[in-house]
């Protein structure tokens, strides 16, 4: 499951209707408006940090996400700058919370035509800032709310430029998203087509899953992220890491005995497919 986070309706509507996303009668414990349908789940957060990082918390807990899901934050921002102008989108590679001065880091595997940026999550509407920044009021949020659920690389910044710290008609904002909605669209159906790969190679009649992966290769916690971050890049670069993972159950490589030779394994895995 996609879970998409967006603090106004006008930055979600293009969204909303490109996957004919339902509003969805919610459990009684979620105090949020949920658009959804069987591979997504829009949620509407309301402005700032305080309510991002409920919306997450609470979407989370009622819906119970998984370390396999995927979170997208999609929102507008302010830019001041020639390289962040009026109505360009740009993926977070970095979040720094203004307030505290705290950093994040989501993990940039997908190969994309998107530019990157630092986004700087504030808690009230700037006038003026950095180049080469946009600044909003829920990244930093949704990170930490979400780092309860998934790991970083599960997490997805998309921000689109507004203004420049003035205010902006709801309208506007919705225009603007039209503009970009090929673009914001095609990184969703990137995840989608993730999450169905996903699912394929979970596949109980298949030959190993994810799972079993894990666990013939006697992973820890830490080795266990690793693995499942190379199999997603892998899938996400085209490499055809299932062949490779074939060949070591056949020539019994795989299990291994021993939490060193699963690292050894591990080690190797990156050497070749990387």
């Amino acid at each position: 499951m996609i879970y998409i986070f967006s603090a106004f309706y006008a930055e979600a509507k293009n969204i909303i209707d490109h996957y004919d996303l339902k509003k969805e009668k919610s459990p009684e414990t979620v105090r949020f408006d949920v658009f959804a349908n069987d591979s997504i789940r829009l949620v509407i957060t309301g402005v700032g940090e305080i309510n991002a990082a409920a919306a997450v918390s609470n979407i989370g807990g009622a819906y119970g996400i998984s370390h396999d899901d995927e979170i997208l934050n999609v929102g507008c921002g302010a830019g001041f700058s020639n390289e962040t102008c009026l109505g360009s989108i740009f993926l977070g590679n970095k979040l720094t919370e203004h307030m505290t001065g705290r950093t994040f880091y989501p993990d940039m595997l997908m190969k994309t035509n998107l530019r990157e940026c630092e986004i700087v999550t504030v808690a009230r509407v700037f006038s003026e800032g950095c180049d080469s920044i946009v600044y909003d009021m829920e990244a930093a949020a949704v990170y930490q709310a979400a780092a309860f659920f998934v790991g970083p690389h599960r997490m997805h910044f998309i921000k689109l430029v507004s203004d420049a710290g003035e205010r902006i008609d709801q309208s506007k904002i919705t225009e603007l998203f039209a503009l970009q909605e090929e673009k914001i669209c095609g990184y969703i159906d990137m995840l989608l087509s993730a999450c169905a790969d996903k699912a394929s190679i979970d596949d109980t009649k298949s030959a190993w899953n994810i799972d079993r992966l894990i666990s013939d290769m006697r992973c820890s916690k830490v080795m266990g992220d690793q693995l499942a971050q190379l199999i997603k890049y892998c899938r996400l670069s085209g490499i055809d890491y299932k062949a490779v993972l074939d060949e070591y159950y056949t020539k019994g490589m795989l299990p291994c005995e021993s939490k060193r030779e699963g690292k050894k394994c591990l080690f190797e895995l990156k050497q070749r497919l990387l």
